[in-house]
């Protein structure tokens, strides 16, 4: 019985870890408009500079975090469907070439 609760702690630790990405990078806005319905949809995109995945964030969470396109940033956040990036903690850094 103790093993088998343990195996469970252990599988239930490791996809908690695997949820929670840190991804750096920088910050490129994506819009795309269905021109049927004129609903318009906007959202970020940030590649993470280690791993090269791209990751997608609604425009509205980094708008709160006053982040905009260009912006070099570091996110700690959860994975959901879609590669999409929900915003725990927030990190502005400098881009190449600021001092």
């Amino acid at each position: 019985m103790l093993r088998v609760l343990t195996l469970i702690t252990g599988i239930t630790l490791a996809v908690f870890a695997q949820a929670e990405e840190v991804v750096t990078g920088t910050l490129e806005e994506i819009i795309s408009e269905d021109f049927e319905t004129g609903k318009v949809e906007r959202r970020f995109s940030l590649k993470d500079e280690q791993s090269g995945h791209y990751y997608f964030i609604e425009a509205e969470e980094l708008k709160r975090k006053g982040m905009k396109t260009g912006d070099r940033v570091k996110i700690r956040g959860e994975r959901g469907k879609k590669r999409m990036l929900h915003i725990k903690e927030t990190q502005k850094l400098e881009t190449e070439g600021e001092e």
